[in-house]
């Protein structure tokens, strides 16, 4: 008996540190990117991108993309586009090479270091970020 109410405790303890820990952040299920507005476009049939924060966020550390987060802001984290601003592309902290560059944080770089791994991250612009319309989020909800 006494050993049952101790699975118990145990068991509550558990959902109650997960329900406050899930609590804890507000973390939005999709985001768009947005290039900023004074920034020209590199490419007509490039647009916001909607991305999959809540997927990706359960997936990796906050500071894997928020890297210049520090203790003192957890759970405050910024808007990308309010550090990454510059419209030149090859301002390695501008705002095109915060998704394009060679290895995480970017995104195409943390894609395209886990497909080699043997992973099947979507690399391709059209394939990965920028899909036509009707495909937006077709990727991510095959693999949930």
């Amino acid at each position: 008996m006494v050993r049952k109410l101790y699975l118990v405790l145990i068991a509550a303890f558990i959902v109650a540190i997960t329900t406050v820990a899930a609590m804890a952040f507000n973390v939005p299920d999709a985001i768009v990117l947005e290039r900023p507005e004074n920034n020209k476009k590199l490419n007509q049939w490039v647009g916001p991108v909607k991305f999959p924060h809540g997927f990706h966020a359960v997936r990796q550390a906050c500071r894997n993309c928020h890297h210049k987060e520090t203790d003192a802001d957890l759970g405050k984290y910024v808007a990308c586009r309010q550090c990454h601003t510059d419209d030149d592309p090859n301002n390695i902290s501008g705002f095109y090479r915060a998704w394009h560059s060679e290895g995480p944080p970017s995104c195409l770089g943390c894609h395209t270091q886990m497909r080699t791994r043997g992973g099947k991250n979507p690399v391709g612009c059209t394939s990965a970020c920028h899909k036509p319309k009707e495909s937006q989020g077709a990727t991510h909800a095959k693999r949930k």
